[in-house]
């Protein structure tokens, strides 16, 4: 009888078949009116790709899948075989998500960065990485931290960890094809994150529309239509991670389940052991600290935030 593999080479197969797939330099490239949202994994990048969706379509619930409507070109979630920016979209402008750095990025359009709270970042990632394969077993968090989170396994993804991240995207911040934005900006206010996303993808948003949206994105109603936020094998997403190998097959009995878990910041610190915040603490110190001279995370939203620069 074969052995069953442990959790922790489950998502180690993961991280390995998406770095095998790689990151393809796509030719042409984007527009100049293309919109993609960029943000490490776990950041609110689910909730803001709604929210691009309802701006650019004007509300419209009729997508099978947010990720066909904002095209996920993420490294290893979409075949570098295919250029996304030579099929058309319903609605313009035109928008994607990538999780990826900017070196490998497509160059050219508009992109919308979010940025969110490592501590919480992280314990979303733990809870949605042992969801998306049903894994029972849970890895302990440490090792978690220490072999996924930290590192990716070494595997030399390009997604890579939230401090690289961070400090890739950042040098960009100030340019004008560039919007940074925080998750907890969305949190603390919507209707003027929404204002300066539609000005910064030129479209109109009136008030009618503003309490659609409103309305539309709240946890609640995301959660009653989540058939169309969630991963799901039925995808292209799904389709890929399944030829990644046995470990990874059982996505395939998981058709659905809850990406949008509590929808609020503070999670990381209320509910992660004091050493892992130790770590983040000591990571955040040796890795961002010395670059752009922010102490905490607090510091780097006080001087990047839409809703306190504009």
């Amino acid at each position: 009888m074969a052995r069953m593999s442990t959790s922790l080479e489950v998502m180690e197969a993961y991280v390995a078949g998406q770095a095998r797939l790689g990151y393809a330099q796509f030719s042409p490239g984007p527009r100049s009116s293309d919109v993609i949202l960029v943000s490490f994994p776990k950041s609110g990048s689910t909730w803001t790709s709604y929210l691009l969706h309802l701006l650019c379509s004007r509300g419209d619930h009729q997508f099978n899948d947010i990720k066909n409507v904002v095209v996920d070109i993420t490294p290893g979630h979409w075949d570098p075989t295919r250029n996304p920016f030579l099929e058309e979209q319903a609605f313009q402008p035109r928008t994607y998500k990538t999780h990826g750095s900017s070196t490998l990025c497509p160059k050219g359009g508009k992109f919308i960065y979010l940025a969110r709270d490592p501590k919480d970042s992280f314990i979303s990632l733990y809870h949605f990485i042992h969801d998306l394969f049903d894994l029972s077993e849970r890895v302990p968090i440490g090792e978690f931290y220490r072999s996924y989170y930290v590192d990716r396994f070494g595997t030399g993804h390009d997604i890579g960890n939230v401090w690289g991240h961070f400090l890739d995207w950042h040098r960009f911040r100030d340019q004008p094809q560039v919007l940074w934005l925080h998750y907890e900006d969305l949190l603390e206010d919507l209707p003027r994150c929404l204002a300066g996303m539609s000005a910064f993808m030129g479209v109109d948003l009136d008030d009618e529309l503003l309490g659609l949206i409103l309305e539309s994105s709240t946890i609640g109603s995301m959660r009653r239509i989540s058939s169309k936020l969630n991963p799901s094998p039925m995808n292209y997403v799904g389709e890929l991670v399944l030829g990644f190998g046995p470990d990874t097959q059982r996505y395939a009995h998981k058709l659905e389940f809850g990406k949008m878990r509590r929808g609020k910041a503070g999670d990381g610190k209320q509910s992660l052991p004091d050493e892992i915040l130790a770590e983040l603490e000591t990571e955040w110190t040796r890795r961002i600290t010395p670059v752009l001279g922010y102490e905490t995370y607090g510091e780097m939203r006080d001087d990047c935030s839409y809703l306190k620069n504009r």
